[in-house]
């Protein structure tokens, strides 16, 4: 057999060594009970690009071992569950990062290797209740709580793109991003997430509405212009959505509770393609003193797409002056809103 020549090896030593530079491990030493197979997502990249990275690591006996690639800093997303909330940890490159505890709980498992993951490890234990819940009300409550207090802590910045429900409440995002001052604002952690919904530290104004027009169950087209009265609280949905008479019963006794129509506009929207079930469900549920108003593209309609409106069932509380000033998905919170704004 020819020897291989000097420069081949130095070309495979040289690539073993780029190789090794880039690797990062996550080891495990969790309860010895655990037999399990996690799924790992991360985006490994460098300052050509990157790409998402799916894998997966075997715990034995509660050990386990994973080594991955990034020129980067990336966030690992562990999946430990169906339901469970996802462990999501900050590496750099070279770096050894390791998941201790024993607890059957991920939320309780003590991660270590860099500061972020210290501090990330004692507010899971601090909120594992809430997270265990999966309530996005609790868990949002919990990222607002500590994104206030640490404004300039880069976690603050990563638990509001990886951890607060943004569809949920996205007055409150918005509110605490804006917030977010020093290193927390660094364009960097907003990269790091990968989120399509907040690429940059700039968050865009939803449109401002002087007027808008829907096909309406009453009259055929109805304009809402926000100037002309003291409120207007739209609520979009489809028949896909099995809370929906939950939802119509609050509108009603909003309706009754003011009843003045020509001060205030209560509106549902419906975003199914089919009129007939449209008309169908409308007319069972018996809103009185609500317009019953249809947008047949559904998210896809133009006028849904320009309110930037996200999925269903989905909240906007307009004021006077045509701003969006509440977005969400919360009942009770874009209630409260609405009464705030038609008693002012």
């Amino acid at each position: 057999m020819r020897p291989i020549p000097a420069i081949l090896c130095l070309f495979f030593a040289l690539m073993l060594a780029g190789c090794k530079g880039k690797e990062f491990s996550i080891t495990f030493d969790v309860d010895p009970k655990i037999n399990a197979n996690y799924k790992l997502i991360y985006y490994a990249s460098d300052k050509r690009g990157g790409f998402v990275r799916e894998s997966a690591v075997a715990v034995s006996a509660g050990k386990g071992e994973f080594k991955g690639q990034t020129v980067n800093p990336a966030l690992v997303y562990i999946y430990t569950g169906p339901k469970a909330y996802p462990l999501v940890i900050y590496v750099k490159r070279g770096e050894n990062i390791s998941i201790s505890g024993k607890d059957a709980s991920p939320s309780k498992w003590v991660v270590e290797g860099n500061d972020i993951n210290k501090e990330w490890s004692a507010w899971r234990n601090e909120n594992a209740e809430s997270l265990a819940s999966a309530d996005a009300k609790k868990i949002n409550s919990a990222v607002a709580k500590y994104a206030l207090a640490n404004p300039a802590n880069p976690l603050s910045a990563l638990l509001l793109l990886t951890s607060y429900d943004r569809r949920a409440d996205e007055t409150g995002f918005r509110r605490l991003w804006l917030a977010l001052d020093g290193e927390a604002a660094d364009p960097q952690w907003a990269a790091l997430a990968g989120r399509a919904d907040q690429p940059t530290r700039f968050i865009p104004i939803p449109a401002r509405v002087e007027s808008i027009a829907f096909r309406s169950m009453q009259n055929g087209v109805d304009t809402i212009r926000p100037d002309s009265v003291k409120g207007v609280l739209l609520f979009f949905w489809n028949n896909t959505f099995s809370d929906r008479r939950s939802y119509t019963d609050s509108l009603k006794a909003l309706a009754k509770e003011f009843p003045d129509s020509s001060s205030r506009v209560i509106a549902d929207v419906c975003l199914d393609g089919d009129s007939v079930a449209w008309r169908s469900t409308t007319r069972t549920d018996s809103l009185k003193k609500v317009a019953r108003l249809w947008a047949p593209a559904g998210l896809a309609d133009s006028r849904v797409m320009t309110l930037d409106v996200p999925s269903s069932p989905f909240f906007i509380v307009l004021t006077p002056d045509g701003h969006q000033r509440f977005r969400g998905t919360d009942l009770d919170e874009a209630l409260a809103f609405f009464r705030k704004t038609v008693k002012k």
